[in-house]
């Protein structure tokens, strides 16, 4: 069940972005798509089909640093077509992609405990405290890279 929720959700969320992005022109570079799709494909294929969410200890944080890392490349570089032509010095940009990794991560912890507690899966999506400890390393890893990233290349409109 929870695998067809997370295409579901997924798939749905992928066509409102594309709509989205046609309506409002938005320009996301080849790079970002890539690493999106690869972060969905490892969730769904290697994660639920695979059963590695299960079976291995390290896939689930790893796939947290590069989910955090590639979501937020995703989000910042929305965030600064919204800035339009004011620039942005490197230690802002550094910042500003750390803090919204740091956020989409945490925010994607309490999701999950929100859904163990409504729906009670077995095996929960967080079994323990450590493993929510461990999972929020991950994402500020991964967001400390993306604000690596930004601040020494320019994502913004490049179409590579």
């Amino acid at each position: 069940m929870d695998f067809s929720w997370s295409v579901m959700i997924t798939t749905s969320s992928w066509i409102l972005y594309s709509f989205l992005e046609t309506r409002y022109q938005i320009q996301m570079s080849r790079y970002i798509r890539l690493l999106m799709m690869l972060t969905l494909f490892c969730d769904a294929f290697f994660g639920y089909i695979l059963n590695l969410y299960e079976q291995s200890f390290l896939f689930d944080k790893i796939l947290h640093m590069f989910g955090t890392y590639s979501f937020s490349l995703f989000a910042y570089a929305l965030v600064m077509q919204l800035q339009k032509n004011h620039p942005v010095n490197r230690s802002v940009k550094f910042i500003l992609a750390m803090c919204i990794g740091i956020t989409l991560g945490t925010m994607y912890e309490i999701s999950e405990f929100i859904g163990d507690n409504i729906s009670h899966p077995n095996p929960p999506n967080q079994p323990s405290l450590l493993d929510t400890d461990v999972d929020l390393i991950g994402d500020l890893i991964g967001a400390v890279i993306a604000g690596i990233h930004v601040s020494i290349k320019n994502l913004v409109g490049e179409k590579f």
